[in-house]
């Protein structure tokens, strides 16, 4: 650097500092400005060593009044001062060094310096932030409960900060159940008359039911469905509004029950999902299901068709996503369904091969997907390539006389024309793999197969979609005298890797993993 520049930039550093110093209300302003993370950690460590190093009782009002702003800026600012988990402990001591500071100079005999809730909640915010995961959220009660003293009452940031500190500590087992016992103190706290600022609120529970629904332990729904009964006795029999359940809570509970193994979770959903219904046309504009409801109701079907192969699943899957396009046709924009909804149910459509005519009943939610998308003009529900892909994988599928088995091939050709057409639903290495299934289970003229085979495996080459699948499915739709003229008799392994450029890194890693080996089973 030019030595004219670093004397700028050293004479620009030392007014900055002497501006602080000065006139500590300029600190907030300061940390928000647009200097250098390394800066600004920085004056702020140099602040704050300054302040802390003092003897006791010999603060100035200016160092006084600057400590409250100091540990808002040290908490509140760490993407600023570019503080990671690594050397969040640094800030969170910080923090806590100048709330200790000012206790000890109020108990020097210094009466014009006062904690104050707020400090204590800089303090707790600085280690739930800190990534010490359980240690931190032992801090943080321990600051809540210094909090509870005769001249400082934690309010409901003060117990949510802790909460959410509980809920953030990955390595402790048990860390839903300590969340839920601040939650349960901040309740008791409240009803007991010790401290009106603890109300509880719904934004306190969501971060506990949300604990309890990633935990994975086996009682983990069984205890977010308690807590929302507890909510829902607080909000009816204590009268305490503000603790009422919302379409949030509701939804975090299903997706709890989606997330476990338990095999009546489908039910226990369904149940839920019922209610919130009920609760809706009762009146309850609090509880009723969004799309976000729809969608996990959905997806718990999806065991009972992929496992259990039920035939009712897709069914009833349709009937649901029915019920949300007509919600959202009658004005309700809390049910906009969205491309993923959609291709839930086409899947489940095209996993139900005892139905039949199972692949109508696959395009017709792709037709419906494609109205929604163009005539009501949702662009969440703009089809993808998945979409495509699993209507053509329901008919390359089907069973039956040589009429249908004609009938399903056309409505895979139809499928996969429609699919070339779009920029946003150009068939993958996977599109191509199921439509040569289909050439070669539905076509049962051989000249036939080996022209229609010939002319997709060249599209497929130009487009380099030649996936592992691709290429086994070739392999059983040609003849062998057409089947060696396009490939040489090469292994997949030998053939150009022009033909393979855009495969998916998925399809990739499955060749490097299976490379050497033999492969020549057909995916199911």
């Amino acid at each position: 650097m030019p030595k004219r520049s670093r004397s700028v930039m050293l004479t620009t550093t030392v007014v900055s500092a002497a501006l602080i110093i000065a006139a500590p209300p300029c600190v907030n302003a300061y940390i928000t400005s647009g200097l250098p993370a390394h800066t600004h950690r920085a004056f702020l460590r140099k602040l704050t060593d300054d302040i802390c190093s003092q003897s006791v009782g010999s603060l100035s009002p200016e160092e006084m009044s600057t400590c409250p702003m100091l540990m808002s800026a040290w908490a509140s600012a760490p993407e600023k001062l570019n503080l990671s988990s690594d050397n969040g402990r640094e800030r969170a001591l910080a923090v806590e060094g100048l709330l200790k500071r000012m206790i000890d100079e109020r108990r020097a005999g210094n009466t014009k310096v006062v904690a104050v809730t707020e400090d204590y909640n800089a303090v707790m915010k600085a280690w739930s932030m800190s990534g010490e995961g359980s240690k931190a959220a032992v801090r943080a009660e321990q600051d809540l409960y210094a909090a509870g003293d005769k001249n400082v009452q934690p309010n409901l940031e003060s117990f949510q900060i802790v909460i959410e500190a509980w809920t953030r500590a990955s390595d402790e087992p048990n860390a839903p159940a300590r969340a839920q016992q601040i939650l349960e103190w901040m309740s008791n706290t409240y009803k007991s008359g010790a401290n009106d600022l603890a109300k509880p609120e719904t934004q306190c529970f969501i971060p506990v039911l949300k604990a309890w629904a990633s935990s994975r332990k086996l009682e983990g729904p069984i205890m977010a469905e308690h807590l929302i009964m507890w909510m829902q006795q607080l909000q009816f029999q204590e009268e305490i509004e503000s603790a009422r359940p919302n379409t949030l809570c509701f939804n975090i509970v299903m997706s709890s029950w989606l997330k476990s193994a338990d095999i009546t979770s489908e039910k226990r959903i369904r149940q839920i999902f019922e209610y919130m219904e009920s609760s809706s046309k009762k009146g309850n504009v609090d509880i009723r299901p969004d799309a976000g409801s729809y969608n996990i109701v959905i997806s718990s079907i999806s065991t009972a068709v992929k496992k259990y192969y039920d035939m009712g699943g897709a069914r009833r899957a349709d009937k649901i996503l029915a019920r949300l396009e007509n919600g959202y046709l009658n004005g309700d924009e809390m049910l906009r369904p969205d491309s993923i909804i959609y291709n839930q149910v086409i899947d489940y459509w095209a996993k139900t091969q005892s139905v039949r005519g199972h692949f109508m009943n696959a395009r017709d939610v792709l037709d419906r997907q494609i109205k929604m998308f163009r005539e009501e003009k949702v662009r969440k529900c703009r089809p993808d390539v998945t979409g495509y892909t699993s209507v053509i994988a329901a008919c390359a599928s089907t069973y039956g006389t040589v009429k249908e088995k004609r009938h399903a091939f056309d409505m895979a050709h139809l499928t996969f024309m429609e699919s070339c057409a779009e920029k946003y639903t150009q068939p993958n290495d996977v599109t191509y793999g199921v439509m040569f299934k289909a050439v070669g289970r539905l076509l049962n003229n051989n000249d036939e197969q080996d022209k229609y085979a010939r002319t997709l495996f060249k599209l497929c080459c130009d487009d380099g979609c030649l996936g592992e699948m691709a290429f086994m499915r070739v392999k059983a739709a040609l003849s062998k005298d057409v089947y060696q003229e396009l490939t040489g008799g090469k292994s997949y392994e030998e053939l150009p890797e022009e033909w393979k450029r855009n495969v998916t890194k998925r399809q990739k890693k499955s060749d490097v993993r299976k490379n050497g080996k033999n492969s020549n089973q057909l995916r199911p």
